[in-house]
């Protein structure tokens, strides 16, 4: 069910009495579809993902720009934990909850962080597959303080805090080096910025590996034509199926002045600028995702709104040209 959801996204109709409606929207200068099912999946849809991701930049940016301009500071923390090529993912993921429990159940690390000034916290989960080391899930935390940290100090404590946690929760324990990184507000907002730049597709799942590594889309991409990316990518998906992306702490985003959106109100946000150009009929849909034109088909109505042409019926009747071409050929 959970696989026919993503299959259908921007494919199937919602309501089968109507046709596909394209949408043109003022503000945004960009053209949409509307009665189409949407899969909402933010893990394994690469056009749900997209939106749902700048979203959630979005309100992360706002939450580290009122934190900081009220007086508070933050720092970017990833915590790891040594792995190597065989190991479950499933039960890496389960074991490092496991961890993480047992990390926030230590006294010492809540009296610590609360004589810091510590407020709440913002956890990404973030993963990479490496040809030598298997599957790399690991977690990028911005910690909000009240006031300024010694950045050096505090990952020396939670490394060791970290490092236990991990060895009580059955883990492979990181060293002393690796097993926390910490870094100060200002690289903490630059990579939230850096994280909504499209080109580079820098969201976690979707950018694109570093130094060999290999992301879930980028282990999609290739998945066509390597059968051994097709098999990682359905256990990533199985695995990380339900799962939040962003978890914020409980009143960090009361604290920070951030509304609560559900991804389904991101992906279906359309604001009342946007204005209802066309009705697809049936058979005209099929012809476009039969020769995969989705893409080129917004283009063209972006096209034609702002220059007042008519290049998408143009197109239509070459699709249709095509297709009536192709029949032909094959009866003969």
């Amino acid at each position: 069910t959970y696989v026919h959801q993503v299959r259908n996204c921007l494919r199937a109709r919602i309501s089968n009495k109507k046709g596909v409606t394209l949408f043109y929207n003022v503000e945004r200068e960009q053209a949409n579809f509307g009665n189409l099912q949407r899969c909402y999946s933010v893990w394994n849809c690469p056009i749900c993902s997209m939106t749902i991701t700048e979203g959630r930049r979005t309100e992360l940016k706002q939450g580290l720009d009122n934190w900081t301009q009220s007086g508070g500071h933050a720092y970017l923390i990833t915590f790891t934990n040594s792995h190597h090529k065989g190991d479950d993912l499933d039960q890496l993921l389960t074991g490092q909850k496991k961890a993480f429990v047992k990390f926030w159940q230590k006294r010492k690390v809540t009296e610590i962080l609360k004589r810091l000034g510590y407020r709440g916290r913002i956890v990404a989960t973030e993963i990479t597959y490496g040809e030598g080391n298997g599957w790399h899930p690991h977690y990028h935390m911005i910690f909000f303080f009240d006031h300024s940290i010694e950045a050096k100090s505090l990952k020396s404590f939670l490394s060791l805090e970290w490092m236990d946690s991990c060895t009580k929760a059955g883990l492979k324990s990181p060293d002393l080096i690796h097993g926390v990184d910490v870094r100060n507000g200002t690289y903490a907002a630059k990579y939230v910025t850096k994280w909504g730049l499209e080109n580079e597709l820098t969201k976690g799942h979707l950018k694109t590996g570093l130094n060999g590594s290999l992301t879930p889309f980028d282990l999609l991409r290739g998945a066509s034509t390597n059968n051994h990316y097709k098999t990682l990518f359905k256990q990533f998906a199985d695995v990380f199926k339900g799962k939040q992306q962003l978890v914020w702490s409980k009143g960090l985003k009361e604290l920070l002045g951030i509304k609560k959106v559900t991804d389904e109100e991101l992906v279906d946000d359309t604001d009342e600028t946007s204005i209802e150009v066309r009705e697809l009929p049936l058979k005209v849909w099929d012809l476009i995702l039969k020769y995969e034109k989705r893409a080129h088909v917004l283009e063209l109505v972006e096209k034609d709104y702002k220059n007042n042409t008519t290049s998408l019926n143009d197109f239509v009747m070459g699709l249709a040209q095509l297709y009536a071409g192709e029949l032909i050929k094959n009866m003969s």
